[in-house]
């Protein structure tokens, strides 16, 4: 029996369409984590299949995950600069994918940070006088955070003493004690005197602690104040350790590998005399980590100039085991002092790996 000619085109067409179905594909996640030789989440690797202009770049937590929708997908290659290019192959699983890469840059000794750091910062003294006194509520940002507050008077509503009431003059006001008193708010340990401080326009982001003294008898002497704007007590905000926000590089570690193509930038094997770090300050130890007696790495990739200094605009993050420490190294990175690298009798610039190790204090 003959097939008729119309069921003949149909034939032909369902099979030209389910060709070009099939050579589409359907469309597959590919996700994954990089990790370095000590399981250290690694930052800024490009990650995509031999050839392809589809890919992904690791994000602060080492994963990253991206679409492909033509072909089959068997390898992908993953590089970075400071570790061997790697080729891995994909599996036909759902299971993330977690790629080892190995350092080839030899690493210099790292900026060892102890908790000895810390003895003087203000973090430290504001646990000081909650081990030691009785006197006020103490709140800490590893705890407040925990509930996800969107402003500060989110924070107070869970505080013992205080109340948080309606006035024509703010939405939200803090009041102190029964009597309805109004606080004596600290900044940052100075005292905001003259119209009352709204604490909801202080970001909630931007906190590392708060004191709640509800009475002018129980307020460290220190905090006092005029007695004429002392009220019926004060309230302590302390912001972020560094306080000075680097900058976020502009200078991306893709960045850096052109410049190393064009030669605009050495790498340390390709000098006469590599880089060597002079100055540096001391980092703050992370709060929530000193608290919980952790530890860690993290190690920055940046530039140092013909000058002798980091390129703010470079400074990124090659690895870290809390992205917590990140933002303390960078500070004083962007302040350290180098002996720049030397090629053919110059000075030139140079990619820079500077680890640094979080030591915490023995436990009791």
């Amino acid at each position: 029996m003959r097939t008729p000619p119309l069921a003949l085109a149909a034939l032909a067409g369902l099979f030209l369409l389910a060709t070009r179905v099939a050579g589409q594909g359907i469309p597959v996640r590919i996700a994954g984590t990089v990790v370095g030789g000590d399981g250290e989440r690694v930052v800024g690797a490009d990650v995509r299949p031999p050839g392809s202009a589809t890919g992904a770049t690791t994000a602060d937590d080492g994963s990253f995950q991206f679409m492909v929708t033509s072909g089959v997908v068997r390898e992908l290659v993953v590089r970075r600069i400071g570790f061997r290019p790697e080729t891995v192959a994909v599996q036909p699983t759902s299971d993330p994918l977690v790629v080892r890469l190995t350092r080839t840059l030899q690493m210099i000794r790292p900026v060892v940070v102890t908790a000895d750091a810390n003895e003087f910062s203000v973090i430290s003294q504001v646990r000081k006088r909650a081990r030691e006194s009785g006197n006020g509520k103490f709140l800490f940002r590893a705890d407040f955070m925990k509930l996800n507050p969107a402003q500060f008077t989110d924070i107070m509503r869970r505080v013992p003493g205080v109340q948080i009431v309606r006035t024509q003059a703010n939405p939200e006001t803090v009041w102190l004690r029964q009597n309805r008193c109004i606080p004596l708010y600290f900044l940052d340990g100075i005292a905001i005197l003259g119209l009352p401080l709204d604490p909801n326009t202080v970001p909630v982001s931007t906190i590392e602690a708060i004191e709640v003294y509800a009475s002018a008898a129980l307020v460290p002497p220190e905090f006092r104040g005029p007695l004429s704007a002392q009220g019926c007590g004060s309230i302590l905000i302390w912001t972020r350790q560094g306080e000075r926000r680097p900058r976020r590089n502009t200078i991306s570690a893709d960045s850096i590998r052109h410049l190393l193509d064009a030669h605009r930038v050495f790498d340390p094997r390709e000098v006469d005399h590599p880089a060597r770090l002079t100055t540096i300050g001391t980092p703050v130890y992370p709060d929530s980590l000193l608290a919980a007696g952790a530890g860690g790495t993290v190690v920055l990739e940046f530039i140092v100039t013909a000058e002798g200094r980091a390129d703010a605009a470079s400074i990124g993050v090659v690895s870290t085991t809390h992205a917590e420490l990140v933002d303390p190294v960078k500070a004083v990175v962007a302040d350290a002092v180098f002996t720049p690298a030397d090629r053919d009798g110059r000075p030139v610039a140079q990619v820079y790996h500077l680890p640094f190790t979080f030591t915490p204090p023995p436990r009791p």
